[in-house]
């Protein structure tokens, strides 16, 4: 111990303040260690907070937030709802019997005193056979008054519920349960799902600014181009992989050879897609033009029925050409990525398992493009089941809540770094466990609206964090490691954005610990960070992987040791980054890009189509798509998670004239923190006004300094 520090309410390494100081700081931890503790019962192999510790809940600020969302939120569901009552009411009214009594009657008063006895008997006849369809129209109508009672009973509940248990609690069943059993939910064509956001703001989808390029007699969400940009720009662009030659392949690209093996697209096929006869797979492949979305961790996953309805499980792969020439439909200026050919399951079979291209040149019986269609659609349904369970709640939720039980069982109040995270771990822990007691259960949220068992669902979470690699994971890796960096693929909305983030949060966290670490003998010589880092690794705690920048133990039973300032750096900015922007990534796009079940959804209600099938007509294709009572709740829960925003990254305090930092040499790197994302909001403004359809996820005025909803 070095001696105290100048002012005690500054925050201090433990290596330079007193000994009855550091006492304090371990005394301080041990109380901590109390309230802060793991599970691994819940769910295998991903550590998570046993409780939510006193000082973790929901602030009455935070609460404000929520509720004028919910209120609109529940205003809409409330006008949906009576306006289905109010269909049913007239599907149900004698309206057609009524008619035919008064044609019936009509015919009768023409032709009686005319002595047409005969006819005038046929007639009486039609009279009473009219009337006879009355009793059985009635006797629909006596179940109004039980419906109206339904829904009273169930709005009752779900305010009731929601007051109690908090924001998450009105995802579970019950707001399903105030339309259960009734039959006229299925609808007959696109419009019923756009009458659904009757009181909300239109989504994304629905609001694309037409182009003259784009094609007419399509909606702007069907068409190729609009399936190419949700890679690069769109609620989960996690999945885009770059397929190399088998010498070329790196960590998380995609061998040429092992991708035709399971989907034996040809060289025909793709020259007929592109158009062009001079170029190959292999080509494509050897020049970085050729990318794939493999979706393979759902094959095996198990869906389950939904309220007597069988629901379907695809597991698709879908092959994209990086085009250098201008394509009919796509944007005129540079390169595109346009779409080639689907194949919906893993193992290809001409008959049950056919691959799927923009213009039936794989003989699937496509000729009207239906399929094509219907395929896109399966594919971002498959997509939104891997964001769901995977890139939002796996690899940010629950990755980041163990970093947030080690931090404050192993960094003191005192302690800088502690300082500078919590900011960037508000309510994860309380929002994750409502999530666990909500979401993530039997009748749930995810049981409802994501179509896969429980069971299935978490193996994919389990199986994910097992797979994950902290430094491999760092976005000034990931995107090389997975061939879509900029070198390969120059145009990438999330990529180009978020690295501009990223780039601001690393130089931040830089000035910020070099306030308080001079050299990498500072980070050598502080106990607390180095309990730290060991919990983060420990399969006993946290249980992290990949952090290859730490000095391994000469011995076993040895902590793991960080010796470099730059590694620490690396370290804490990543926590950062995943807290705000990649989650914001993820979260904030579900209302805007995943509320339009024609487009979207998290749920497959007919068996994937195959060489055989015909799709006649665009209603026939809506077989595929949710009932409208899961539609809603689909999107109510979308607008939730995505209408709340508690704080913006970079702005710590509430009140300018009170900073959250005490430490006044703090003040110049934030306000340089907010100068530079302030830049960045300008940059990427700019850069949407020529992208096709505007990125908005990574506006730092969009993005939360944690993972709050």
């Amino acid at each position: 111990m070095t001696g105290s520090s100048n002012t005690s309410t500054y925050p201090s390494l433990p290596q330079n303040v007193s000994e009855k100081e550091f006492q304090q700081r371990q005394f301080q931890l041990s109380l901590a260690r109390t309230s802060y503790n793991y599970m691994q019962s819940y769910l295998e192999g991903v550590p998570l907070s046993a409780d939510l510790p006193k000082g973790e809940e929901f602030s009455l600020a935070y609460e404000a937030k929520v509720l004028p969302v919910f209120l609109r939120l529940a205003d809409n569901f409330k006008s949906v709802v009576l306006d289905i009552l109010e269909e049913e009411i007239e599907g149900d009214f004698p309206e057609d019997a009524i008619k035919k009594i008064e044609e019936a009657y009509s015919k009768f008063e023409e032709k009686k005193g005319s002595w047409h006895l005969i006819d005038e008997a046929k007639d009486i006849i039609g009279i009473l056979e009219s009337l006879s369809a009355i009793p059985e129209a009635l006797r629909k109508l006596k179940n109004l008054p039980k419906d109206i009672k339904k829904l009273v009973t169930g709005m009752e509940s779900l305010i009731k519920e929601a007051s109690r248990e908090g924001p998450t609690a009105m995802l579970k069943s019950t707001l399903y349960d105030l339309l259960a059993n009734h039959q006229y939910l299925t609808a007959t064509s696109k419009e019923d799902y756009k009458k659904l956001f009757k009181s909300l703001p239109a989504p994304q989808t629905l609001a694309v600014e037409r182009k003259p390029w784009m094609n007419p007699e399509e909606e702007p969400y069907e068409q190729d181009w609009f399936f190419g940009y949700l890679q690069t720009g769109g609620y989960n662009t996690t999945n885009l992989q770059g397929v190399r030659l088998d010498d070329e392949s790196d960590k998380y690209s995609v061998a040429l050879s092992t991708l035709t093996e399971k989907f034996p697209v040809t060289d025909k096929i793709f020259q007929a897609v592109v158009g062009d006869d001079t170029i190959s797979l292999r080509k494509a492949a050897q020049n970085k033009q050729l990318y794939v979305c493999d979706y393979s961790m759902l094959d095996g996953a198990k869906s389950c029925d939904n309220h007597g309805k069988p629901r379907f499980v695809a597991a698709p792969i879908a092959l994209f050409y990086l085009n250098p020439n201008p394509v009919q439909g796509f944007p005129g200026q540079g390169e595109v990525l346009q779409p080639i050919a689907i194949q919906l399951q893993q193992k290809y079979d001409a008959e049950t398992s056919p691959i799927f291209t923009p213009n039936n040149c794989s003989d699937a019986n496509d000729e009207n493009g239906l399929k094509w269609r219907t395929a896109k659609m399966l594919v971002n349904v498959v997509c939104a089941i891997q964001h769901e369970n995977v890139a939002h709640l796996g690899a940010c939720h629950l990755t980041i809540e163990p970093m947030v039980v080690a931090a404050h069982r192993q960094l003191s109040e005192q302690h800088p770094l502690l300082k500078l995270l919590i900011p960037h771990f508000r309510f994860t822990l309380n929002i994750n466990d409502n999530a666990i007691h909500n979401l993530v259960i039997p009748g749930g949220v995810v049981a409802n609206t994501v179509g896969l068992t429980v069971e299935s669902s978490l193996a994919m979470v389990a199986e994910a964090r097992a797979a994950w690699r902290w430094d491999e994971q760092c976005p000034d890796r990931l995107f090389q490691e997975r061939g879509v960096d900029e070198a390969s693929l120059p145009q990438f909305a999330f990529r180009d954005d978020t690295l501009l983030l990223w780039n601001a949060i690393k130089d931040f966290v830089s000035d910020y610990l070099k306030i308080y670490y001079q050299d990498d003998a500072a980070v050598s010589n502080d106990c607390e960070l180095r309990g730290f880092i060991n919990e983060l690794v420990s399969p006993l705690y946290a249980s992290f992987k990949g952090m290859n920048g730490l000095v391994a133990p000469n011995e076993e039973g040895e902590p793991y040791r960080i010796e470099s300032l730059d590694y620490l750096i690396q370290i804490v900015s990543h926590m950062i980054y995943l807290a705000g922007p990649q989650h914001a990534s993820v979260n904030y796009a579900q209302y805007p890009l995943m509320s339009y079940s024609p487009s979207v959804s998290g749920c497959i209600y007919h068996a994937v189509p195959t060489r055989s099938d015909e799709i006649k007509t665009e209603e026939e294709a809506l077989k595929w798509c949710l009932p409208l009572d899961i539609a809603l709740y689909t999107l109510s829960f979308e607008y939730l998670l995505t209408g709340v925003q508690y704080d913006t990254l970079g702005h710590y305090s509430d009140d300018p004239r009170v900073p959250y930092f005490a430490d006044p040499r703090v003040d110049e790197p934030v306000k340089d923190f907010q100068e530079r994302l302030s830049l960045i909001e300008i940059e990427i403004r700019k850069r949407n006004k020529e992208r096709p359809m505007p990125y908005l996820f990574q506006l730092p005025s969009m993005v939360p300094n944690s993972t709050s909803i």
